[in-house]
This record gives C-alpha cells, sequence and structure tokens, in this order.
C-alpha cells in the first residue's frame, strides 16, 4: 500500500504541476493579447500621422506650385473653377482630419494637438469658399456644426460712436469763454 500513496503523491504533484502552467499558459495569452492590441493600436496612429502628412504636403505642394489658388480668383472663369476645386480639397482634407480626431484617448488628443492648428489656418484661407451654402452641403453636418463652433467667423467690430470734442465746446471746463 505505501507504493500506491506514492504514486497518489506524484499524480498529485504533478496535477499541481499542470495547473500551473495552464494558469501560466493562459497569463500569458492574455498579455499577448494586450501587446497584439497595443501594437496595433500604435501602428494604426502611426498610419494616421503618415497619411495625413502625406495628403497636407501633397496640397501645399500644389499651393506652391500655383499659388494663385490660395486666394479666391476675381478674374477669370477657369481661376474660380481651379480655386473652387482646391478649396474643396483643402476643406475635404480638413473633415477627414476632423473625423480622425475624434474619439477618446492620448493618441486622438496628439492628433488634435498637432492637427487643429493646421484646422485654423485653413479654415482662415478658405472660410469664405466653406460659408457659401451650395459646398457647405458637401460636407457633414456635425463637422458644419464644429468649424462654426471652434471656428468662428470673425465679427466685424463696429467703431466706437464718434467722441464729442468738449474743449471746443462753450462752457466746456477749462475752455475759454467765446469771444475772448
Amino acid at each position: 500500500m505505501a507504493g500506491f500513496v506514492e504514486g497518489a503523491e506524484v499524480m498529485s504533484t504533478w496535477t499541481k504541476v499542470g495547473i500551473i502552467a495552464d494558469t501560466g499558459a493562459g497569463i500569458g495569452i492574455v498579455l499577448t493579447l494586450f501587446y497584439s492590441i497595443w501594437t496595433f493600436r500604435t501602428t494604426l496612429r502611426d498610419s494616421y500621422y503618415a497619411e495625413l502628412d502625406r495628403v497636407y504636403f501633397e496640397l501645399l505642394r500644389i499651393g506652391l506650385e500655383h499659388p494663385d489658388l490660395v486666394d479666391v480668383p476675381a478674374s477669370t472663369d477657369r481661376k474660380a473653377r481651379e480655386y473652387d476645386s482646391y478649396a474643396f480639397m483643402v476643406w475635404n482634407f480638413v473633415e477627414t482630419v476632423y473625423d480622425r480626431c475624434q474619439g477618446r484617448g492620448s493618441s486622438k488628443r496628439r492628433l488634435r494637438e498637432t492637427w487643429y492648428p493646421v484646422i485654423a489656418a485653413e479654415n482662415a484661407l478658405h472660410r469664405d469658399w466653406f460659408n457659401v451654402p451650395q459646398n457647405r452641403r458637401k460636407f457633414k453636418e456635425p463637422f458644419c456644426r464644429f468649424i462654426d463652433a471652434q471656428y468662428p467667423m470673425p465679427t466685424a467690430v463696429k467703431p466706437p460712436p464718434p467722441v464729442k470734442d468738449r474743449s471746443a465746446s462753450p462752457g466746456a471746463r477749462g475752455s475759454a469763454p467765446p469771444g475772448s
């Protein structure tokens, strides 16, 4: 009977080792899964930056090669059509940036920190084009609301009311009486 007890203890030891190995394997699988998710998200974030950089570089290159596209043309119909196409490309890019920046997390925050100043710059250049109703219809309503809220059109500053020149009016303090 002593041999049977020793065999049971050996079986019990191997069972414990098996349980520990299974637990270790399960933990390893979970850690590998988390690492895979982290790697995927990092790669995705890096590809966002690379894609946005590439597209924006191309837009800037077009603007450098054709500086007349950066300003609203006042001359020919052909130039107006070219500007219209260029402005649409720019605003389409800006909407893509907006879409990519939606959500929470540090990677989205970094995208916003990097690309929202670009949105502000392009808004300053091409806002008049965006405000044309037929052009606004080309974009999603949440994006239009975002632009209106985050980058409002500057309001015209009213000139202050004219200041009366009291020194020339009769009876003002420090003025000489009329006829002196």
